[in-house]
């Protein structure tokens, strides 16, 4: 699995002039919980709505549901043992079959029997939609928080980022296998970012960590010292396989126009 480690720190930071109030317009308000695994954060911007807390761990619940290897009962693991595939879990397949071709085959989803076989995967054989499924659960999030009428929010999956209206302050963690620091701060503004390296989930080798992102040209855990590359683009899926595809070919490769790329060494 790819990016859990961006932190997600100091989110529109506001400060009062003294003597006057901050406007409830620009109030940030913050709810977290835990899902896929992993932790969830958001962070919003003017009134509050009811059931915002239920409604993100509903969707969030409904897409580990759909996406996840590791559940026997999911749609994605019924998948890989015959069953049809569902609508939902069809339309995600189809948009990781079209970055696999925008990679050049740099992201590849079948390789679940060698992720399980090098020890980070649950076993079995099939596709394994890890290097997309946050990223895109994390977009359906965002589909419901504008349902519900939030339309200036940043939220967190596990290290992947959206942001809605306005400007957003994130900051993505140095590759650091020992600490947790901070390598960059940037600002989001209806913008995604993911992070995909090799220092969270690996196994020391000589020559560097053996990743839990396999090279699909080799089908072998990719092998470097400890580094991550981050992906803005306008929605998290894409920004999650971008993130998986860029890992995956070097530093060398920028990847297309609509993305921006940053390595972290």
């Amino acid at each position: 699995m790819n990016s859990r480690f961006v932190a997600f720190v100091a989110v529109a930071v506001f400060l009062c002039v003294i003597g006057n109030s901050c406007s409830k317009k620009n109030e940030v308000r913050t709810l977290q919980g835990g899902a896929m695994g992993t932790t969830w954060r958001l962070e919003w911007r003017g009134d509050s709505a009811p059931g915002i807390e239920s409604a993100v761990s509903r969707t969030l619940e409904k897409w580990e549901q759909v996406l996840s290897h590791w559940r026997p009962e999911s749609d994605l693991s019924r998948y890989n043992n015959g069953e049809p595939a569902t609508e939902e879990l069809q339309t995600v397949i189809e948009l990781a079959e079209s970055i696999g071709d925008a990679t050049a085959g740099a992201f590849d989803f079948r390789l679940l029997k060698e992720s399980s076989m090098a020890g980070f995967g649950p076993g079995g054989r099939g596709i394994d939609l890890s290097g997309i499924g946050k990223g895109y659960a994390v977009d359906r999030v965002g589909d419901v928080l504008l349902e519900l009428g939030i339309n200036d929010f940043a939220f967190e999956l596990g290290g992947e980022v959206l942001s809605r209206g306005g400007e957003w302050t994130v900051s993505i963690e140095k590759p650091d296998t020992a600490a947790r620091s901070i390598a960059r701060t940037l600002v989001l503004k209806n913008q995604a970012l993911a992070t995909s390296g090799n220092y969270r989930q690996f196994k020391p080798v000589p020559g560097g960590l053996s990743s839990h992102i396999l090279d699909p040209r080799t089908r072998e855990p990719i092998i470097r010292p400890a580094c991550s590359v981050s992906v803005i683009a306008r929605d998290c899926a894409t920004a999650d396989a971008w993130a998986t595809a860029l890992f995956v070919l070097g530093p060398d490769v920028s990847g297309p126009a609509s993305i921006e790329v940053s390595w972290q060494k």
